[in-house]
């Protein structure tokens, strides 16, 4: 369970979010709504440990966490989906995917890449991912690189998955898939945080919706 409680945070001439409290269950989609500026992109970057609040806490499973960075959260089995592309390009689709787990494939100082191709090929199946993970991943579309995002989020199993307007990018077809991938990890007990300004992927997938306006929290 994750409790967002009273929690503030300004820059410099705007105060981007003022005393916020959110509950996230585990095993349901909740969505984050609000026209830009409400303080979405704030709020999850205090999730991840990217910003530290002003004021406030996180609450995890009953105790109050300390994030100081995104590998903290990512310890914590938090991991965001950022709106932005982040991939890189001269790497593999399966080095991208499995780019912060490499360590698991060390073998008397060896890394078995055959393994670490399977593994990918695998998380790139789930979200409908159709290109060879041997491939460079320079020359691929937007939409096949934020796949890839997905695909690297999903295979660091995740407790809580924070997507950040994820299917901007996407296809209908792919938005489709998306979101029926979405219903299935909700059911394995994964707590997702869905962002979006499309009200219809959101009334389709979220069993909660939180909305957000100027900073504050107006319901849930």
């Amino acid at each position: 369970m994750l409790h967002i409680r009273h929690i503030t945070k300004s820059f410099p001439g705007v105060r981007a979010l003022s005393d916020v409290s959110v509950d996230f269950a585990p095993g349901e989609v909740h969505a984050i709504v609000g026209e830009n500026g409400a303080g979405k992109s704030t709020l999850i970057k205090i999730m991840c440990g990217i910003y530290a609040p002003d004021a406030g806490e996180v609450v995890l499973d009953g105790e109050p966490v300390t994030l100081h960075a995104y590998k903290d959260a990512l310890d914590r089995k938090i991991n965001l989906v950022s709106q932005e592309i982040q991939v890189i390009p001269k790497s593999t689709v399966a080095e991208n995917i499995m780019l912060d787990k490499l360590d698991r494939y060390l073998s008397r100082g060896r890394i078995d890449w055959r393994r670490i191709n399977q593994d990918a090929a695998r998380y790139a199946e789930l979200v409908d991912l159709t290109v060879p993970v041997k491939g460079l991943v320079a020359g691929l579309s937007t939409a096949q690189k934020q796949l890839i995002m997905i695909a690297r989020a999903l295979s660091s199993d995740a407790r809580i998955l924070i997507m950040d307007e994820p299917t901007s990018a996407l296809t209908r077809h792919e938005t489709d898939n998306l979101l029926q991938l979405l219903r299935r990890i909700k059911s394995e007990g994964v707590t997702v945080l869905f962002v979006s300004h499309k009200l219809e992927e959101v009334l389709a997938v979220a069993d909660q919706v939180s909305v957000l306006r100027d900073g504050s929290l107006i319901g849930t």
